[in-house]
């Protein structure tokens, strides 16, 4: 049998899905809180672990994302705001991917994604309900458009006992 209900909120590795996407694929019972909406311009120390090059105008939002109540993720986003400008409160609770295409006619094409295991910081505490839990599962994220620019970078920080990305992967015979 190779199917086999998920046991965990499930994301997709392979594919671009924004979390309402996964939401309604996954018929999640989700919200989100927007706890950070601001404009920042990219420093040297922001270019170096982003991408984004020195003084891009950048919009950051910081998002904590609730399934069945418990603050389980903590999402902290920087788009380039010439990129997606005008992203407002209720677009970053609602779906700021289905705002830039939908909206604005962004063409999102590849993200490069690494997943790495971080110790929980202070803000992580904060802001989800961690309990005992010292350690996240951390998806970052480069996102960019069909020109190839860089128009989003992500790090979206996962309470493990409910974290898992899955993805089918095919042999390719040589």
């Amino acid at each position: 049998m190779v199917y086999r209900e998920p046991e965990r909120t499930t994301f997709t590795v392979g594919g671009i899905e924004s979390f309402r996407e996964a939401e309604r694929r996954t018929h999640l019972n989700a919200t989100t809180e927007v706890v950070t909406l601001e404009q920042v311009v990219a420093t040297p120390d922001i270019s170096f672990q982003t991408g984004f090059e020195e003084g891009a105008e950048l919009t950051f939002v910081e998002r904590v994302r609730r399934i069945d109540g418990e603050a389980l993720i903590l999402d902290l986003n920087l788009f380039r705001t010439s990129s997606a400008p005008g992203i407002t409160e209720e677009v970053a609770r609602d779906s700021i991917y289905d705002y830039a295409e939908g909206e604005l006619g962004v063409s999102i094409a590849m993200s490069k994604r690494a997943i790495t295991v971080e110790r929980a910081t202070g803000r992580d505490r904060e802001l989800l309900d961690l309990g005992d839990i010292d350690y996240l599962a951390v998806i970052t994220s480069q996102t960019f458009d069909a020109q190839g620019i860089l128009i989003e970078c992500t790090r979206s920080r996962h309470r493990p006992n409910h974290f898992c990305f899955r993805d089918t992967a095919v042999r390719q015979r040589v």
